[in-house]
């Protein structure tokens, strides 16, 4: 597990430069959607329908630039690309995003329920105190709700990468010109424990990198406009995407790798210990002259 850590982290920076330019463009886009839109519904409506489509789109651009650094797939076709950016979409990423979105609506209806009660009496003490601000206790109530499904959907996001990391690397070796056909199971839990690590310490360590970053900037210009600011924020967090990414899909793509290597070692074993003695073309030429000749 620590070597697939510590070679994912020492592979990101080959891996971060290759994926950053799609992030910027596709990040520009994505963004630029949702805040150049006024109307909150449009904005509820592009993050519903694009943020998928988008984090396939990185996800998949980051495992190909991950696999081409360790010389595990070949050039990409368009058809072949086209194909497994719905499979990355709706394949891979989608049954854990429906997962996330079950357990949310589940602390929805729990919480809520509880959330409310609480409201009910805040509000009545409230009104008795002839106070119209939310209370200490209401606004803690919500930080806590926030937390506990924001928590409750990494850790998810966590597992679900450990399941589905390694296919998605194949997903994505999948594109190559000459594909290697694998199936969308291939790879399932393989190096789980150490991929959900990997997710976990990929979100932790370049959170800490692009904050750092961005507090020194903010000191080093701060006579930086505040509407500004906007655009120093989406431009962190497309810095942030693109070094997740790309950690990630590093671990990814070695992970993959490395089941390819204990394929191979299974093979070459069965062939040398199950499958019988090997004729080389050779003694196989000499044998047909032999029968041919016996013929005569």
């Amino acid at each position: 597990m620590f070597d697939l850590l510590l070679n994912s982290i020492m592979l990101m920076p080959k891996v971060f430069l290759r994926t950053f330019p799609v992030a910027l463009l596709v990040g520009s886009l994505y963004f630029g959607l949702i805040f150049n839109t006024s109307n909150p519904l449009w904005q509820a409506f592009f993050v519903a329908t694009l943020t998928t489509p988008y984090i396939a789109i990185m996800r998949l651009s980051a495992m190909r630039a991950s696999l081409m650094a360790i010389g595990r797939t070949r050039p990409a076709t368009l058809s072949n690309l086209s194909r497994s950016q719905l499979r990355m979409a709706y394949g891979n990423l989608l049954p854990i995003n429906l997962v996330q979105l079950m357990v949310f609506s589940l602390f929805y209806l729990i919480l809520v329920d509880q959330f409310s009660s609480m409201s009910y009496e805040a509000m009545f003490e409230m009104a008795q105190a002839g106070r119209y601000l939310p209370s200490e206790e209401m606004i803690s109530d919500i930080n806590l709700f926030t937390n506990i499904v924001g928590g409750f959907s990494a850790l998810i996001a966590a597992l679900g990468f450990g399941l589905m990391g390694t296919p998605m690397a194949v997903t994505a070796a999948n594109a190559a010109e000459k594909s290697p056909r694998h199936d969308i199971t291939f790879g399932f839990a393989h190096n789980f424990f150490g991929l959900f690590v990997l997710y976990i310490v990929a979100q932790v360590l370049n959170g800490i990198f692009v904050v750092t970053i961005a507090l020194f900037a903010m000191a080093m210009f701060p006579f930086i406009a505040t509407e500004y600011l906007i655009y120093g924020l989406v431009a962190a967090v497309v810095v942030y995407i693109s070094l997740y990414f790309a950690t990630t899909a590093a671990g990814a793509a070695l992970s993959y790798g490395q089941l390819l290597d204990q394929q191979k070692l299974v093979r070459e074993y069965i062939q040398e210990n199950l499958a019988g003695p090997q004729t080389s073309p050779d003694e196989l030429r000499a044998m047909r002259r032999a029968r041919q000749s016996g013929m005569n």
